[in-house]
């Protein structure tokens, strides 16, 4: 047969469908229903999947090439195959690839070249220079930014360190000039110390425990609680150690899951400890059955347990709402008020969410702030008094902004958070929404004065000015390369990030 007479490839037949799964793929996603629930990053892999299937089943048996090109085209798939390999999921569910060299998460204990705090120093918790727990000392994910200088803004910060780290979700506390988290070391969960200026590890406490998940990642998800010289972990199976916030020496530590007969929850223990009136508050297992417990900081021996629900991936914190100090805790279904010295609880309001709630509430004024993923949304719960006891009312419930991770900041009547990964503002007053800004998928962020710190999933970091108007990115710079799920921490003019295989340390 003359070349002339050869059958021609059917290049027209690949583009068409080709286009046409695309076309698809973008009528699905502007379907709403499809990004409220959640579901965009499931979409996403559908098609990739659909696409790569045709492509090679059109290579191999519609193509009419050549079979010495089809055979380099399954050659190359095969080989770009062989250089990647899968590494973990995104916050929508979507696999994440990576080189076959790219950088892994360290599983050796580090060298402990730092250098201890003098004997008899107290490490200090307070001041605008440290940052003793998950959202800060006040716990609302806020921070003044007093001693940051003027315009820190509007460029990159310097770098002052960079490290290999090991794996786990922790985020960075600080106090007195020392750096606190936790990592997954090989087959060891640590609470390790480092040096905040130089990052050199001072001390490490070591708990022979590994948990692990496909979807949610390896190692310990809980930030460390610093107070009165003392740091809080609670890892990831659910040993809660007390050690001495200088020497690492641990004061006292227990299993409270085994303690209370109960199951460690799908993605582990993520709660950071909440220390109040000398009592240390966390959620327990995955049971619903009295899943918050006050065990004694000083001896660690239980106080109380309460509550009707299942224990959520949120942190408690504590807030005065009508008059009444207490601890405020969202669990799985619910949010609920909590007498500090019995766990009696003094009010509840449903949270219908049956997934995970990750986020922690925010407290303005009587006003409960809640907000949870997968399609569900926020609330605003207002508490007043009902009688000698407390009531609560929902003000509004959103679909406007649902922080399946990140926690969320609230600046002069303004909410702002990633609504399945989207920056947007809502009015507090009323829960409608008044910009939706760029994606920054699952990431994380923190409110400086008149600014937030966003960082993103994919580890880049933007500063955007706070303003109910429109979003306005004052900075943007590179920083981590990898999936980002921790929360960046700011102490002074100090920036910390990391995930779940490196760590930086920038100086604005």
């Amino acid at each position: 047969m003359k070349d002339a007479e050869k059958p021609r490839p059917r290049w027209k037949l690949f583009l068409w469908v080709q286009a046409i799964l695309i076309i698809l793929w973008i009528i699905l996603k502007s379907i709403p229903k499809v990004i409220e629930s959640g579901a965009g990053g499931a979409t996403d892999l559908l098609f990739v999947i659909l696409i790569i299937a045709f492509s090679l089943i059109w290579l191999l048996l519609l193509s009419r090439l050549r079979w010495k090109f089809r055979l380099l085209g399954l050659g190359l798939a095969l080989l770009t195959l062989g250089l990647v390999k899968m590494d973990g999921h995104t916050g929508g569910f979507f696999p994440q690839f990576s080189w076959r060299w790219t950088k892994e998460s360290a599983k050796e204990i580090p060298d402990l070249i730092g250098s201890i705090a003098e004997e008899g120093t107290i490490i200090s918790s307070e001041g605008p220079e440290n940052f003793p727990r998950l959202l800060g000392s006040q716990m609302t994910n806020h921070v003044s930014g007093e001693l940051l200088p003027d315009q820190w803004f509007n460029s990159k910060p310097k770098e002052l360190w960079r490290k290999q780290i090991g794996e786990g979700w922790s985020s960075f506390s600080v106090a007195g000039g020392y750096t606190y988290t936790m990592e997954q070391r090989g087959l060891v969960e640590t609470t390790i110390c480092y040096e905040l200026l130089s990052g050199d590890a001072v001390w490490v406490h070591e708990e022979k425990v590994r948990f692990e998940e496909s979807m949610g990642a390896d190692g310990p998800r809980s930030t460390p609680t610093i107070t009165d010289g003392k740091v809080f972990s609670l890892g990831a199976t659910g040993i809660l150690n007390c050690l001495d916030a200088r020497t690492g020496e641990k004061i006292w530590g227990k299993d409270i899951l085994a303690e209370v007969k109960q199951s460690v929850p799908t993605w582990a223990k993520s709660c950071s400890p909440l220390i109040v009136d000398g009592k240390v508050i966390v959620t327990l297992g995955s049971e619903a059955k009295e899943n918050l417990a006050a065990f004694d900081a000083s001896s660690g021996n239980l106080i109380w347990r309460s509550g009707d629900y299942k224990s959520s991936y949120a942190s408690p914190v504590v807030a005065t709402l009508a008059g009444k100090r207490q601890i405020v805790a969202i669990q799985q279904k619910s949010v609920d008020g909590y007498e500090i010295e019995t766990g009696k609880i003094l009010w509840s309001s449903p949270i219908g969410n049956p997934q995970g709630n990750c986020a922690s509430p925010l407290i303005v004024g009587d006003n409960v702030i809640t907000s949870s993923g997968y399609g569900y949304g926020s609330h605003r719960i207002k508490i007043s008094q009902e009688g000698d006891g407390l009531k609560a009312e929902e003000l509004w419930h959103s679909r406007k902004l649902k922080a399946k991770f990140a926690d969320m900041v609230i600046h002069e009547g303004f909410i702002y958070g990633l609504n399945e990964g989207r920056l947007v503002c809502l009015d507090l007053e009323s829960g409608d929404r008044q910009w939706s800004g760029g994606n920054y998928g699952h990431g994380q962020l923190v409110g400086v004065g008149n600014h937030l710190i966003i960082q993103s999933e994919h580890g880049s970091i933007s500063i955007i000015e706070i303003s109910p108007e429109s979003e306005k990115i004052t900075s943007e710079f590179e920083a981590l390369e990898h999936r980002t799920w921790n929360h960046p921490t700011l102490a002074g003019r100090i920036l910390l990030v990391r995930n779940d295989r490196e760590a930086i340390a920038f100086e604005f």
